[in-house]
């Protein structure tokens, strides 16, 4: 059974976003086959590519302490190249059918339109941010031949530092997504990403004779500003919605300021130890001081949910939100900051999707654990007003869900308005909620620490799916006391014998549902 998000990541851990290269001036366009630069004028071009790369591998091995174990193997690409290259690689990892039900998740869940091309935005996206990247399969650094010497080198300096990543730490173990564990692989990419921007940044910096060694945090900020300043001028992604910007700028913006912090502890050397024990969760990454103590993910094994197998429908995704992805959803119905202050209390989950005949949607559903009540209260309330969003009508021209004042503007689920979910949200732990989509139900379930959503499951059965899915899916409370660091190799989050019951818990759902 494999994640529900593979696509977007795949693509990014191999690419070098163009926000930096944008800095020195405009960025020229990959030329055609009709306006194709003369054979020897383009290999002069790309000759001058390859030595530039041959003295970039000195220096940023010089700035990092890496010295090359072996010659770095290179290739000049084309953008249309490069971007045919991913392609190929997400179809050796995902079949259309994958990218499909991947798709159907995210549009269920309303972090993408209905009516979006899923794959075409993902690469088109990919094509307007790519300058170059390295292959960890192949270990060959692919340069862009559309863009001139000068504006490469900072593109150049993070691919390099890929390449001698993968020499001393093995960059295939952190390229491959992890099985059902999206937010560990994001935390991950988040690592490598980092590390390749905070490089980026500072060769230049020391070429200035700017001494950021001594506020490595610092940079890591002004870099993620300009981040997203530059990456937020192209027109795709500027188009895209809010979920796929936010996963594609995560590991460059938020792994940056992470490595930032790791290296006001110590130094480069601390860095480097990231990739021998690197972070579980991107709660991890958003929260540096949760990293050192190990603050580590309630693991959430799934189990069999009757009901939809009896309709006919069988799971065909499962996977692990994370905080990012918490935040992100909660985004979609609250402000950004209520959005982080609702996700930060989270402490785990395990989503899943069930998919049957005539279903133009998948069925998903998810078990999240919190840190404390008042944390699950938060998550609750954001839950509902998310779910809420998700079912009422299309907002009439002009005017938006939220309506121009910012508030909720009322609906109709069932028997209960917007307004009135949105009272009853503020209500924590009041018992089951639901609202109505037609005959699908979305709803909310809360027992004590642990919250049950499902989306667009049959209308009439939530008694029963509830009660499955609390007594099904199993919770491995980690203990406080725990400090023993991952092993790396591993995938993270599939415990050998996970704990059944969360502290205080019923064995049935709370509220008439039972």
């Amino acid at each position: 059974m494999s994640s529900f998000r593979r696509v977007l990541p795949v693509v990014v851990s191999a690419a070098t976003a163009l926000w930096l290269v944008r800095q020195g001036g405009a960025v020229p366009q990959s030329a055609g086959p009709a306006a194709a630069a003369p054979s020897a004028t383009a290999a002069m071009a790309h000759t001058a590519l390859l030595q530039s790369a041959d003295e970039l591998v000195r220096e940023v091995a010089n700035l990092r302490g890496l010295p090359p174990k072996s010659t770095i193997a290179r290739g000049v690409l084309s953008r249309e190249q490069i971007v045919e290259k991913q392609r190929a690689r997400v179809a050796k990892q995902l079949t259309p059918e994958d990218i499909r039900r991947e798709a159907g998740v995210l549009k269920r869940m309303g972090l993408i339109p209905p009516e979006m091309n899923y794959e075409k935005t993902v690469f088109e996206l990919f094509a307007d941010q790519v300058a170059g990247f390295y292959d960890p399969p192949t270990r060959t650094l692919y340069i862009a031949d559309w863009l001139p010497v000068q504006l490469q080198r900072p593109a150049l300096a993070h691919e390099i530092q890929h390449a001698l990543q993968d020499q001393y730490f093995d960059l295939q173990k952190f390229a491959e997504p992890i099985k059902e564990e999206g937010d560990a692989s994001l935390a991950r990419s988040a690592i490598v990403e980092g590390d390749g921007i905070a490089v980026m940044l500072e060769l230049p910096a020391k070429g200035a004779r700017l001494d950021v060694a001594r506020s490595p945090a610092v940079l890591a900020k002004l870099g993620k500003q300009m981040m997203y300043l530059t990456m937020g001028a192209t027109p795709s992604f500027q188009k895209a919605p809010a979920a796929l910007r936010e996963t594609l700028v995560f590991p460059y913006a938020a792994g940056l300021e992470f490595v930032g912090v790791c290296r006001t502890e110590g130094g480069w050397a601390r860095v480097n130890e990231l990739f021998r024990d690197p972070p579980e969760s991107t709660e991890q990454i958003l929260h540096p001081e949760k990293y050192s103590p190990r603050e580590r993910p309630v693991r959430i094994t799934s189990g069999p949910l009757p009901t939809l197998l009896a309709s006919g429908r069988k799971e065909v995704r499962r996977d692990v939100m994370g905080e990012l992805m918490w935040k992100i959803w909660f985004g979609s119905a609250m402000a950004q900051s209520q959005a982080e202050t609702a996700a930060a209390g989270w402490g785990g989950d395990r989503v899943v999707a069930y998919e049957g005949p005539g279903d133009e949607q998948p069925v998903v559903l998810a078990l999240s654990a919190w840190d404390n009540d008042s944390d699950a209260d938060e998550a609750e309330q954001a839950m509902r007003r998310v779910l809420g969003e998700l079912v009422a009508p299309p907002p009439t021209s002009g005017a938006s869900k939220k309506g121009s004042s910012g508030k909720p503007s009322p609906i109709v689920a069932g028997r209960e308005s917007k307004s009135a979910a949105a009272s009853a949200a503020s209500k924590s732990r009041s018992g089951p909620f639901a609202v109505y989509k037609g005959s699908q139900s979305y709803g909310v379930v809360r027992r004590e620490r642990l919250i049950a959503v499902f989306l667009g499951i049959p209308k009439g059965s939530e008694a029963a799916i509830s009660g499955e899915l609390f007594a099904n899916f199993r919770v491995a409370w980690p203990s406080p006391a725990s400090s023993t660091p991952a092993d790396p190799a591993s995938a993270p989050g599939v415990p050998a014998a996970p704990a059944l019951a969360a502290p205080g818990a019923a064995p049935r759902p709370p509220g008439p549902w039972r």
